[in-house]
């Protein structure tokens, strides 16, 4: 295992906290972020019609309120962990949602699109402060099965969030309440989760300061700056055809990591702890637990795309039928992930394998169903290959976290989080954007456009199950050591 730098000594008054066996119920505050988080993003894209009408919005203004919200988000995750490591997990979690509530309530009140695209840009850097907090309390205040508990927790919650959105998103989309347009009840919505959070979170373990940790400001603005052209080339590239200024965005984008990363091994050999240590993202299960973690958001989110547009086109399904086709997905998710703790216990470091492999043969299921069964029944014909997709990925997201926190020092626990989320977060706009674009250039709608996203899922499905031996094999040789 690479070694990683040592760290300056602790403070006076900053007393590490020693990981121990937090029962679940004690996150629930911080449990609730990740699931707002997703219901946000996922309701609101549902609404884009609706905002079209009430605005007049154009094309590239319904596109800000979607990217305003995640190209923040994705830009200062890694920032907002190490934040966190320096002055407090709690701390930056309160801070973080009380924004996330106060911009929707801003969304909810928005006059023009204007301002309700400045308010979902609020809400992304909300968003960004608070979510790596999360695993990072986790990481840091509880060991063993209970943090297996927890990890799993954190899933269920992002994936109730996220099938959440589709089905209220699509049942508030149209509808009106109380002189309330139903777009806007969404934000109330979040808003109110937003608030439990801020409530609830006082029950989560402090997770104290561990280290001196100074802003590497060089740092910050060159991952800033990376990881902001190269997400605004990725959502941005398709409306504007792939134009030339895409490809140079993307270029500088990779210029930028590429300087930070010269940098930041500069500052790790002077004995400086920089904003992203490279001795801990040499470590090889690290590595590995992200490339999985890449590819298999990737897919998630090309599926998670494609079935509602296929079906509203193919089908004349509505938004709410359309969200409900999901439902039982997202409840066998939460299910299995809440349960995964003795599921791990008898299965052990092959619950990643598994996992893709039982998503592998629902993938193939669903395909199969969409080539021999597409019409108005889909809705019931399709549900036993989504609650195995349900089941296989719920068994993938747990174990492939894990990876990602295991290695990384309780010390920068922050990073850890803010990594995973990153990847998360722009993964699953490439598998938008990816799928859009095939779409696009073929002109497929419907149950061709359902095929190309599960064929390009089963594609990235087959790189995560590779990775997934490799992964097991490492951890049978550390158990071993």
């Amino acid at each position: 295992m690479t070694t990683t730098a040592s760290l300056p000594l602790v403070p006076a008054g900053h007393v590490r906290t020693l990981p121990m066996a937090v029962p679940t119920w004690r996150y629930i505050g911080f449990l609730i972020g990740p699931g707002a988080g997703s219901f946000a993003f996922n309701a609101v894209n549902v609404t884009m019609p609706q905002l079209r009408e009430a605005f007049t919005a154009s094309e590239v203004q319904l596109e800000l309120v979607v990217a305003g919200y995640g190209i923040p988000f994705a830009v200062l995750l890694i920032l907002g962990g190490r934040l966190g490591d320096r002055f407090g997990r709690h701390l930056l979690y309160a801070l973080g949602m009380a924004l996330f509530l106060l911009s929707a309530v801003a969304c909810a009140a928005s006059p023009t699109i204007e301002v309700l695209i400045a308010a979902r840009v609020l809400q992304g850097v909300g968003a960004s402060l608070c979510t790596p907090q999360v695993l990072a309390t986790i990481q840091a205040t509880s060991a063993g099965g209970a943090r297996v508990r927890a990890i799993a927790a954190f899933g269920a919650s992002g994936g109730i969030g996220a099938a959440g959105g589709q089905v209220l998103g699509g049942a508030l989309a149209g509808a009106t309440l109380a002189g309330l347009a139903g777009w806007r009840a969404i934000y109330v919505v979040v808003a109110i989760a937003a608030l439990a959070a801020i409530a609830l979170a006082p029950l989560a373990p402090r997770s104290r300061v561990h280290e001196a940790v100074t802003i590497d400001v060089a740092g910050t603005v060159e991952l800033g700056a990376g990881v902001l052209l190269i997400a605004s080339a990725l959502t941005f590239g398709p409306s504007a055809g792939w134009s030339w200024p895409t490809f140079v965005a993307l270029a500088a984008g990779a210029a930028a990591l590429v300087a930070l990363w010269v940098h930041q091994d500069r500052i790790e050999r002077s004995g400086r702890v920089p904003l992203l240590p490279p001795s801990i993202l040499r470590l090889r299960a690290l590595q590995l637990g992200l490339v999985a973690a890449a590819l298999f958001f990737t897919g998630y989110g090309a599926v998670l795309y494609v079935i509602p547009r296929a079906v509203e086109a193919g089908l004349g399904y509505d938004s709410l039928t359309a969200g409900l086709l999901l439902l039982p997905f997202a409840v066998v998710f939460a299910v299995v992930s809440l349960s995964l703790t003795p599921i791990q216990r008898r299965l052990g470091v092959r619950t990643l394998v598994w996992g893709v492999v039982l998503q592998l043969i629902a993938l193939v299921g669903f395909l199969l169903v969409s080539l021999v069964a597409w019409g108005p029944s889909l809705i019931w014909w399709a549900q036993p290959a989504l609650v195995l997709l349900g089941a296989g990925q719920a068994l993938v997201f747990s174990p492939l976290t894990q990876a990602v926190v295991r290695e990384v020092p309780v010390e920068a626990a922050g990073l850890s989080g803010g990594m995973f989320s990153t990847v998360q977060q722009l993964a699953l706009s490439i598998g938008v954007i990816a799928i859009g674009a095939v779409t696009t250039a073929t002109g497929w709608r419907g149950r061709d456009e359902v095929v190309a996203g599960f064929v390009l899922d089963v594609a990235l499905a087959c790189g995560v199950l590779a990775l997934a031996f490799v992964l097991t094999a490492a951890l049978r040789r550390g158990a071993h050591r």
